[in-house]
């Protein structure tokens, strides 16, 4: 008798700590559940160095990629062509766009070739934006009043499988 009631203590004692153990357990799992999931992971710090440098003495070795618009802000000067001014536009179709100025001669004298019959040469504008990368050229077709205009023509136009307009009074 005297063994049974030991051992009945003994059994509520490991209950006890057992389930005192498991709260305990449960307990850390949500504390470290709640400090991982509301804090950042890493942080990236603002990079204030320079991406790349091109040494003034080389020493001998070849530098790679010195060609490159972006590191070198390359202006493609093209000259005897008449490009219009675009300070008059407001909304206009773009039909091509390219950085080599000789795409932009070839497409357009394509297009004026074989679509002289519904093209009129006045309704084309060629010009070019200048930036960091280099010289883009542009032609594009006609000058509307409104976006809502120039969608309404690009629906029916059939030089182009699809239109983008351009807003350059922005």
């Amino acid at each position: 008798m005297i063994k049974r009631i030991i051992f009945k203590r003994n059994n509520n004692y490991i209950l006890k700590y057992s389930l005192l153990l498991l709260l305990l357990i449960i307990i850390l799992y949500l504390i470290s559940f709640y400090y991982f999931s509301n804090r950042e992971y890493f942080v990236i710090p603002k990079f204030t160095d320079k991406y790349f440098v091109i040494p003034t003495n080389k020493e001998g070795e070849v530098v790679d990629y010195l060609d490159k618009k972006s590191l070198n802000n390359i202006d493609n000067e093209i000259q005897d062509f008449d490009f219009k001014n675009i300070y008059e536009l407001d909304f206009t179709i773009q039909l091509y766009s390219n950085d080599n100025f000789e795409n932009i001669n070839k497409y357009l004298s394509n297009l004026l070739e074989n679509k002289k019959e519904i093209i009129d040469h006045e309704d084309i504008f060629v010009f070019y934006k200048k930036t960091e990368i280099g010289t883009q050229y542009f032609i594009t077709y006609k000058n509307y009043i409104s976006k809502n205009n120039a969608s309404e023509a690009c629906d029916l136009l059939t030089i182009v499988k699809s239109c983008l307009i351009l807003n350059l009074q922005n």
